[in-house]
């Protein structure tokens, strides 16, 4: 059994079982001491203005108390709808409170390897959602391909649908972005003397 910490969920992998449990994080401290805050310095004007703002803003009421939800519903619901092969399946969620996917052998690969081709397989269009893309612990391999396992924000959906199709099947795991370079370098100094 192994535990990840993620920005909004705490995923409990189980590697035998290639299941993972994501539960929500729910931040009431911080949410209870924006509250104070909100109040002392603007009243119930404040409070409003604050609950009103979206989600995806993680310093926001309810980006503090309910964006783990809603990125466990939305991976459950992308999940079922899409059935996209480049995600991990979601099989069940219990309204976000937790969900169960599948788990398989993580991304041990470099951050500058994940990223480059992913910038390159999507021509640019992962800085949509650079906070998923570019960490390779959000990415696992299945059947020799690589699969991604937190995918519940709706920028990174988008992405998904566009090109995840030509990720699956363009995404090599023995690229080195390092031996890129210095292969380019080398050329490089060859033209240089010629």
């Amino acid at each position: 059994m192994r535990f990840h910490l993620g920005t909004d969920r705490v995923a409990v992998v189980f590697p035998l079982l290639h299941i993972a449990i994501k539960f929500p994080i729910v931040r009431v401290w911080r949410a209870v001491r924006l509250l104070y805050r909100d109040i002392c310095s603007g009243g119930w004007k404040q409070v409003k203005k604050d609950w009103g703002y979206p989600m995806e803003m993680r310093a926001c009421f309810r980006g503090l108390l309910f964006r783990g939800f809603a990125a466990n519903w939305g991976e459950f619901r992308f999940w079922w709808q899409t059935r996209h092969p480049f995600v991990q399946p979601t099989f069940i969620s219990f309204f976000g409170l937790f969900n169960v996917q599948r788990a398989d052998a993580p991304c041990l690969l470099k951050r500058e390897d994940v990223w480059v081709q992913l910038y390159r397989l999507t021509q640019g269009k992962v800085f949509a959602d650079a906070h998923h893309f570019a960490e390779p612990g959000n990415f696992c391999f299945r059947d020799g391909k690589l699969r991604m396992h937190d995918y519940g924000g709706r920028a990174c959906q988008g992405v998904i649908v566009r090109y995840g199709a030509s990720i699956v099947t363009g995404f090599d795991p023995a690229y080195r972005w390092e031996a890129e370079n210095v292969d380019a370098k080398r050329t490089e100094e060859k033209d240089d003397r010629s």
